[in-house]
């Protein structure tokens, strides 16, 4: 009986582990935050980012805050993009930060109308909060030519 007690608390506490590993809060993050942009729920998207996150879109800015995160999301989901994806290359995890570095990808259309598929390098930065959520502190991306 003690045997079977050590072994169900060890795989309790395997399970309780792989739940909160860097890989899962980031799988974690990056469905969350694809399905947000995908469905064109703006808030829900937004609310993902710590207050005073940053975003640099890849244009030489450096966006602050949730107004202006709100503002330049809103203007991709008014333009269409759509079909967001994330593909993780690295995660460096701290105590209470992981950077993730990947690749994303997105569908939308050009000047034109016509539909393109775009994508580059992003690098996200989650931090934990005072509550224990992970939050978005910081997301930097480039585009592919």
């Amino acid at each position: 009986m003690k045997q079977l007690f050590v072994a169900m608390t060890a795989m309790s506490l395997s399970a309780a582990v792989l739940a909160d590993s860097p890989e899962t809060i980031v799988s974690q993050a990056n469905q969350q935050w694809n399905q947000a942009l995908n469905q064109g729920k703006l808030n829900e998207l937004v609310a993902l980012y710590a207050t005073d996150a940053s975003v640099s879109p890849g244009n030489g800015k450096l966006l602050e805050g949730h107004e202006a995160i709100s503002n330049l999301f809103s203007g991709f989901i008014d333009n269409g993009v759509h079909n967001h994806q994330i593909e993780t290359v690295d995660i460096i995890a701290a105590e209470n930060q992981i950077t993730q570095i990947g690749y994303w990808q997105a569908e939308g259309v050009d000047a034109e109308q016509k539909p393109v598929t775009f994508g580059g390098v992003l690098v996200t930065v989650l931090e934990k909060n005072d509550a224990g959520e992970w939050q978005l502190q910081s997301h930097v991306w480039n585009a592919a030519p």
